[in-house]
């Protein structure tokens, strides 16, 4: 068809955040739950990992810890650093969240909101700025920007 795939996901990732924003924005903060990429870590993180994901032992090489810190002051239910997509099923079910903020790639984040829509969940997906599974990135303001969402605030 001459689209490229990375365009397509693109496309439906902001098709879907733009669906559900209204719906993520008035859920409570003590309602959602960050669903953060392992891959954001740096590579001498020292985080252990558990049943749910890694956990954070707030070293300062990255800026995971500050996310935590301000999600949780935000009042976020819970914040989960995942080694991959699988364990996020298991974590839905375990939480029962209303919304859900998820950082990922976008092939991670097309399967992220399918997930939701099964689960009633009004997600919201922050692309990774470059893919690859180590030192990958995002935007930093954009993620912050998502976090705070409410109703008051569009």
């Amino acid at each position: 068809m001459g689209v490229d795939e990375k365009d397509l996901f693109q496309l439906y990732v902001e098709t879907k955040n733009k669906a559900y924003r209204s719906k993520f924005a008035a859920t409570p903060y003590s309602e959602r739950i960050l669903f953060l990429p392992q891959c954001l870590r740096s590579k001498d993180c020292q985080a252990e990992l558990s049943e749910y994901g890694y956990n954070c032992q707030g070293c300062g090489k990255c800026r995971i810890e500050r996310v935590i810190l301000e999600a949780k002051s935000l009042g976020y239910k819970d914040i989960f650093i995942l080694p991959g997509g699988s364990v996020s099923k298991k974590i839905l079910v375990k939480e029962k969240p209303n919304a859900l903020l998820g950082v990922a790639c976008l092939k991670e984040l097309m399967l992220g909101s399918f997930a939701c829509e099964k689960f009633g969940i009004a997600g919201q997906g922050v692309a990774l700025l470059k893919d690859g599974c180590v030192n990958t990135e995002v935007d930093w303001r954009i993620l912050n920007d998502y976090m705070h969402l409410n109703s008051h605030s569009h």
